[in-house]
């Protein structure tokens, strides 16, 4: 079946299954059965998605049908904040730069987001060629596939 990918941070794990059910948080330092030790939190239901999730500092982001982005507390799992991204494809996954912006990003439309408590949209952009792919960084360009075309943004 279809699975998100688990993110890692600080010693914990974030995973949930991108088919709808549960989110949960584990602290990665047990051996065995740790469902009783190690789980931090859980997030009761998760609306499906294929994206998968990602940390940044000390917060979850993770992109919900119909397009939500919910921010997380990882210490505590509390909602920091749910906005709707209209047009954001929510089967490709983010990616993040290392002074911590968000790029839910696609051939279609991309968000940039700056990671923290409070939702601050950075930019939007619209290629106008949406597919379910996921975009790629790489030599500080970020490289889309659409349904008719192959894209690559970056700075001259």
């Amino acid at each position: 079946g279809d699975v998100t990918s688990p993110v890692y941070a600080g010693g914990l794990i974030y995973t949930d299954s991108g088919r709808g059910g549960p989110g949960i948080l584990v602290a990665a330092d047990g051996t065995g059965d740790v469902a009783a030790t190690h789980v931090k939190w859980k997030l009761d239901q998760i609306p499906e998605v294929l994206s998968s999730p990602v940390i940044v500092g000390g917060h979850l982001y993770r992109l919900h049908n119909p397009g939500v982005l919910k921010c997380v507390d990882l210490a505590t799992g509390t909602e920091q904040y749910a906005q709707r991204l209209n047009g954001v494809s929510v089967s490709s996954s983010p990616i993040v730069t290392p002074d911590g912006k968000l790029y839910f990003a696609s051939a279609g439309k991309t968000f940039v987001v700056q990671s923290g408590p409070k939702y601050e949209l950075l930019a939007t952009n619209d290629l106008g060629d949406a597919s379910a792919s996921s975009a790629a960084a790489s030599g500080g360009k970020l490289i889309f596939k659409g349904r008719k075309y192959l894209f690559c943004v970056g700075k001259k």
